[in-house]
C-alpha cells in the first residue's frame, strides 16, 4: 500500500496528505499519520505539524462545497426509489439525530437553540472517531438548518480540534505512527461493516412490520 501511494503521488507527501484528507471517512484523522509515515514517504515524510497543517487544509476545503451542494442533492434524491436506500444508509442516522435535536429544542429561545445546534455539530466533528468528520458533520449542520457561514465556521473549528488531538497522539507516539494509521483504517472498516449490518437488520424489521 505504501509503495502504491508513493507512486500515485510521485513521492510528493504534501500533495498526498492534502488530497487524502479530502476523502470521506479517511479525512484529517487518517491523513495526519499517513503524511508522517516514513514507510510510505521515506525521506519525504512530513513532520507532525506539517502533516497537521496540510491535512487540515485538505479536509477543510470540502466544507463549503458540501454545505452548498448537500441540501439540493439530498432533496432531489431522497424521494426517488432508486436512491432511497443509499440515502437512508449514508445519512439516515445523521438525519434522525438532527430531527431529535430540533424536537428537543423547539420550545427554547431561538438564540439558545442556535447555540445548542452549534455545540452539537462542533462536538460531532471534534471527536476523532470513524464516521464523524467534516463530511458527515457538514451534512448534519445542513439538516439542522444552520446557515452557510455558521456551518463553515463550526465544522472547521471542530475539525481543527480533532486535528490537534490526532496530532498530539502522533507527537507523543511517533514510533507507532504506521500502527495508528492501520488501527484507524481497521476502525473505519469495522464501523462501516457494523453500519451495514444494522441497516440490514433495521430494514428487515421494517419489512416484517409492514
Amino acid at each position: 500500500m505504501g509503495e502504491f501511494l508513493a507512486r500515485v503521488f510521485g513521492g510528493n507527501s504534501i500533495l498526498g496528505t492534502l488530497l487524502i484528507a479530502m476523502l470521506p471517512l479517511i479525512e484529517l484523522k487518517g491523513a495526519i499519520p499517513l503524511g508522517m509515515s516514513a514507510s510510505i514517504w521515506v525521506a519525504s515524510a512530513l513532520t507532525t505539524w506539517q502533516a497537521f497543517c496540510w491535512a487540515l487544509l485538505g479536509s477543510c476545503l470540502v466544507v463549503p462545497f458540501v454545505a452548498l451542494l448537500f441540501r439540493p442533492i439530498y432533496n432531489w434524491i431522497k424521494d426517488k426509489k432508486f436512491f432511497k436506500t443509499i440515502v437512508d444508509f449514508v445519512v439516515g442516522d445523521v438525519a434522525k439525530r438532527s430531527d431529535q435535536i430540533k424536537a428537543e429544542n423547539q420550545d427554547k429561545t431561538a438564540r439558545r437553540t442556535l447555540w445548542l445546534k452549534i455545540v452539537a455539530v462542533f462536538l460531532f466533528v471534534a471527536f476523532p472517531v470513524p464516521l464523524t468528520g467534516v463530511w458527515t458533520g457538514t451534512c448534519f449542520a445542513v439538516l439542522l438548518g444552520l446557515n452557510f457561514w455558521v456551518i463553515c465556521a463550526t465544522v472547521i473549528a471542530g475539525n481543527a480540534v480533532c486535528g490537534v488531538i490526532v496530532t498530539f497522539v502522533c507527537q507523543v507516539f511517533p514510533q507507532i505512527t504506521d500502527i495508528l494509521l492501520v488501527i484507524f483504517l481497521l476502525l473505519i472498516l469495522a464501523a462501516v461493516i457494523t453500519k451495514i449490518i444494522l441497516h440490514i437488520i433495521k430494514k428487515h424489521h421494517h419489512n416484517e412490520n409492514c
